[in-house]
C-alpha cells in the first residue's frame, strides 16, 4: 500500500487556490488608507475634504475613514475610469 503526504497535498492544493486579502475592518487610519490605496498623505485628506470618502473623529488627534466608503470610491474610479 503506498504511503501518501497528506501534508504535501494540502501545501500543493494551497499553491493552486486563489489568495483572497483578508477583509478590511470597518474603519481605517491614515496610515492604513494610504498602504491599502497607494497614495499620499495629503491626497487621503482631500479626498476626505471633498466628501469622497467618509471620516469619523474620534479624539482630537485621532480620525478614522470609513474602508466601506473607501471602496465605494474605489468602485466609482473604476466606472468612469479615474478621479
Amino acid at each position: 500500500m503506498p504511503i501518501i503526504n497528506t501534508t504535501d497535498t494540502a501545501l500543493s492544493e494551497a499553491k493552486r487556490a486563489p489568495r483572497t486579502p483578508p477583509p478590511l475592518p470597518a474603519y481605517l487610519r491614515v496610515e492604513a488608507v494610504i498602504r491599502h490605496l497607494q497614495i499620499s498623505k495629503a491626497t487621503v485628506w482631500r479626498l476626505a475634504a471633498a466628501g469622497k470618502i467618509s471620516t469619523l473623529k474620534i479624539s482630537k488627534r485621532v480620525t478614522l475613514f470609513s474602508a466601506q466608503s473607501i471602496q465605494d470610491y474605489l468602485d466609482e474610479c473604476e466606472k468612469v475610469g479615474g478621479k
